[in-house]
């Protein structure tokens, strides 16, 4: 869904460069999104999971590279490295650059990839949610964009609707916000780890308004490569 929106927003110079990349339209461009998920099975590519998240300590406000990613294996640093990549890189590793780039940016945006080592970004923080336990990480990949749209192109097509006035910024900058709604409001299910009305109210309006955000940084990030 964020692809979707986000290939409507790239200048006519950078998709003729992602083209170039990764064959022609919106469709080549959307299906790249979804292979750092399609690969994550296949251990010959173990050396990029680190690479979907950062963690930043409780009351963290700054995102520190020598204390929250010190080896260069997080998602803020794998932005900038796989950014070079796209550039300059072989063919191949473009290739791998550009589908990397579209899905970290998309990541680095959804609250919880920049959450706590403690529970694994809310991997280890289960709720109740509707009839079912699942984890808090999961509900906020998943169910939450679901609950926005169901249908992908449906979906991209509302997300550019009344776009909100945004800043770029920096991908260090993307992982502090994202850490702010985890001390917020992430959290913040009733005692009993029940996903009330309240809360989806609240997270509803977190996730559209982050994947509005993705979007249009994502479109705006690559235009700027080229």
């Amino acid at each position: 869904m964020v692809a979707a929106a986000a290939w409507p927003q790239l200048t006519p110079y950078a998709k003729h460069q992602i083209e170039s990349i990764l064959g022609f339209g919106r469709e080549k461009f959307v299906n790249a999104s979804v292979w750092a998920d399609h690969i994550k099975s296949d251990q010959r590519f173990n050396h990029l999971k680190p690479l979907h998240y950062v963690n930043l300590p409780k009351g963290s406000t700054q995102y520190k590279q020598q204390r929250d990613c010190p080896e260069g294996q997080c998602i803020v640093q794998a932005i900038y490295d796989f950014s070079e990549y796209a550039r300059s890189g072989s063919e191949r590793e473009q290739a791998m650059a550009v589908r990397m780039l579209i899905h970290l940016i998309a990541d680095i945006h959804q609250p919880l990839h920049a959450g706590y080592k403690e529970d694994r970004g809310g991997n280890w923080f289960e709720v109740k949610y509707q009839d079912y336990t699942l984890s808090l990480h999961k509900l906020w990949d998943h169910q939450l964009v679901e609950r926005f749209h169901e249908n992908w192109q449906q979906g991209s097509t509302e997300l550019l609707k009344d776009m909100p006035k945004a800043t770029l910024y920096s991908p260090e900058k993307w992982a502090e916000i994202s850490h702010a709604l985890v001390e917020r409001s992430v959290y913040e299910t009733q005692e009993n780890r029940l996903v009330s009305e309240a809360y989806l109210e609240m997270a509803d309006d977190v996730t559209h308004r982050q994947l509005q955000l993705a979007s249009w940084r994502l479109a705006m990030w690559l235009n700027q490569l080229w």
